[in-house]
């Protein structure tokens, strides 16, 4: 048995994209479900009218913080009493498109859980 439920979400208004990929599937009395998702946010546009506007913005956001920082993170948790075993991987962070004269900040997020389950509990 095999399951795969695909999403693709974009709303302009609210300038926010969401791409998420689950899948369900069992073998040797096993259940695995696992979920993918990326999910992007337009947090800010800056127009840049000269090019020596961009390389200050580019220098005054290097002072700030390095550029591109990511956080990682892993959780990890086992219940005997469900059978379950489950893995959650996260990734937060921020990064900069330049198109034309505009500076586009976008923040991510992108997780992947995966859950086993002994096939008598699930």
């Amino acid at each position: 048995m095999r399951e795969v439920l695909f999403k693709n979400l974009t709303s302009l208004s609210s300038r926010k994209k969401n791409i998420f990929l689950k899948e369900i599937f069992e073998k040797d009395g096993i259940k695995a479900k696992t979920e993918r998702r990326c999910f992007y946010y337009i947090r800010d546009i800056m127009h840049m009218p000269q090019g020596e506007d961009l390389q200050n913005w580019i220098n005054l956001q290097q002072a700030e913080q390095p550029l591109n920082k990511r956080h990682f993170y892993i959780f990890k948790k086992h219940n005997d009493a469900l059978g379950e075993d489950k893995l959650i991987c996260k990734i937060l962070g921020t990064f900069y498109a330049v198109v034309g004269q505009d500076v586009y900040i976008i923040a991510y997020l992108q997780s992947f859980k995966i859950t086993f389950l002994k096939a008598a509990t699930a």
